[in-house]
C-alpha cells in the first residue's frame, strides 16, 4: 500500500510538472500573437483630455484612460475624430518599463501632458493585455477604449 502511495504521489507530480512546463510555453505562444497580431489601429493622435492626476507608481501598477484628438490614422480603420486610450503607468517613460509589462508597453514617449502629439499603435480591448487596475474617469463612455501597445514622440 505505501509502493502504491509513492507511485500514485510520483505519477501526480509528473503530471503537475508536464502540465506546468506546457502551460508557460502556450501562454508564451499567445502572447507574443497577441502584440503584432492584435496591433489594430495605428494613429497620429494629441492629447486632448487628461481628467483627474495620475496615481504614483510605487502605489500600484494600472492602466490610465486619457482622450486624444486624431490626426491621422496610419493603419487600421477609425473614423470618429475622438479615441479613448489607456497608457500603461504613465509616470513612467515608456523605455524605462521594467517590469513584466515590457513586453507589451513600448515606445520614445517620456511624458504624458495635454497637447503632446504622438504615434499610437494600440490594439482593443484592455483587458487582451491589462486586467488589473483601469484609472478611467471614461466609464459612462460608449467608446471603445484602446490599450497603447507603442507609444512615441510625434513630430
Amino acid at each position: 500500500m505505501k509502493r502504491f502511495a509513492l507511485t500514485l504521489a510520483a505519477v501526480l507530480a509528473s503530471a503537475v510538472l508536464a502540465s506546468s512546463a506546457v502551460a508557460p510555453t502556450d501562454s508564451s505562444a499567445a502572447h507574443k500573437k497577441a502584440k503584432p497580431a492584435g496591433d489594430t489601429l495605428v494613429v497620429i493622435a494629441r492629447i486632448t483630455e487628461i481628467p483627474g492626476k495620475f496615481a504614483a507608481n510605487d502605489l500600484y501598477n494600472y492602466v490610465y484612460i486619457m482622450k486624444y484628438r486624431v490626426l491621422s490614422v496610419v493603419k487600421g480603420s477609425y473614423k470618429e475624430q475622438d479615441i479613448l486610450v489607456g497608457q500603461y503607468n504613465p509616470l513612467i517613460p515608456r523605455a524605462q518599463i521594467k517590469d513584466a509589462m515590457k513586453k507589451n508597453v513600448a515606445g520614445n514617449a517620456d511624458k504624458f501632458e495635454v497637447g503632446a502629439k504622438q504615434k499610437l499603435s494600440l490594439i482593443k480591448p484592455i483587458d487582451k493585455v491589462w486586467k488589473d487596475a483601469v484609472e478611467d474617469e471614461y466609464a459612462d463612455s460608449d467608446k471603445d477604449k484602446y490599450f497603447a501597445v507603442k507609444t512615441d514622440i510625434a513630430q
